[in-house]
């Protein structure tokens, strides 16, 4: 699952599944592997860095440790805060086909989202 013949370092996916080191942020961080988006209702990306300048798979929380990705975009195509928002709002819209009334997951606590070994970039060390 390295790349799927994308060029995509989908390396990122592995960790996540198997629980393993990822950088996470509630913020636009430098090099976390999973973000959620800013003034957007439980939108979250996940980060694949290479190549350069990388892709981006939003998507929702079901529950603990269940993201899912409804679309892959090009790191290029998400231009500034108006661009994510409105991909944010397309992620809320597929949301609502799929699950209807179900709520993603929420909370304040990233422990509530992954049970894996997390390294929250938004703490001060």
């Amino acid at each position: 699952m390295s790349n799927l013949g994308l060029g995509v370092d989908f390396l990122v996916v592995g960790r996540f599944v198997a629980g393993h080191l990822l950088c996470v942020t509630r913020k636009s961080a430098k090099d976390a592997d999973l973000e959620q988006l800013e003034e957007v209702d439980d939108v979250w990306a996940l980060c694949f860095r290479k190549p350069r300048p990388g892709y981006r798979l939003l998507g929702r929380f079901l529950e603990r440790d269940m993201f899912v990705g409804f679309r892959l975009y090009d790191r290029r195509t998400l231009d500034g805060k108006k661009v994510y928002s409105a991909r944010a709002a397309e992620i809320i819209e597929s949301w609502k086909r799929e699950f209807g009334s179900l709520n993603p997951m929420s909370s304040k606590n990233l422990s509530a989202y992954l049970s894996g070994v997390v390294r929250d970039v938004d703490q001060d060390d």
